[in-house]
């Protein structure tokens, strides 16, 4: 009986334990994860700070350039080797890119006829054309053997705003010469195309850029 009454107790006593412990499970609340601090030295991915985008700054617009010019050289004589007009071109081109400094857009053409460009200045609105004619030196004044002779067109209407001729003058602004090499006739022919490119930019009003 005395066991009996033992095996009961230990029992109730188990049940007890066991339910004063789940009920001590369940109250317990769950321990929030420490942060740990970031380690020194090591890159930390989620922490770094993303840069913000620089703003696009909006395309500036091109300025915008005035009427161009057209060089033009004619066809020559069978006389007149044709590396004289090309020199005589290049020249004038040159020294006009380096007096207008890009306002102006400057564009060259070669073997063109009076005709060819009476019809670009009235087909294009925006380029003044400028003829280069090399005719021989009937009468032995000039030092390159030939006479440098240009005409302006005006734009649209082909009007002759212009005519003369370009001497050998040695620019004082220090432009460059021919290639080493050179004959003095090129040198000659180099000036007279810069002495056009001047001259031109003149009677144009463009002398003050």
């Amino acid at each position: 009986m005395r066991r009996h009454l033992l095996l009961i107790l230990m029992a109730m006593t188990m049940t007890s334990l066991l339910t004063a412990g789940a009920a001590a499970q369940s109250g317990r609340k769950q321990k929030r994860a420490e942060t740990q601090p970031p380690v020194q030295g090591v890159n930390q991915p989620e922490a770094r700070t993303q840069p913000e985008p620089e703003p696009v700054p909006e395309e500036s617009r091109e300025q915008k350039k005035g009427p161009g010019i057209m060089i033009m050289t004619g066809m020559t004589d069978a006389m007149i080797p044709l590396y004289f007009t090309d020199t005589a071109s290049r020249g004038c081109v040159s020294e006009l890119q380096r007096i207008l400094r890009q306002a102006h857009d400057v564009r060259e053409a070669r073997n063109q006829t009076r005709s060819d460009a009476i019809k670009a200045a009235k087909e294009d609105p925006d380029y003044y054309i400028v003829l280069l004619e090399l005719e021989l030196d009937q009468f032995g004044t000039s030092m390159m053997g030939v006479n440098l002779r240009y005409t302006i067109f005006e734009p649209k209407t082909a009007k002759v705003l212009g005519v003369g001729n370009g001497f050998p003058t040695q620019p004082s602004s220090g432009s460059p010469i021919p290639p080493i090499g050179a004959s003095r006739q090129q040198v000659y022919l180099d000036w007279a195309g810069r002495d056009v490119a001047y001259q031109v930019v003149k009677r144009l009003g463009w002398a003050g850029l």
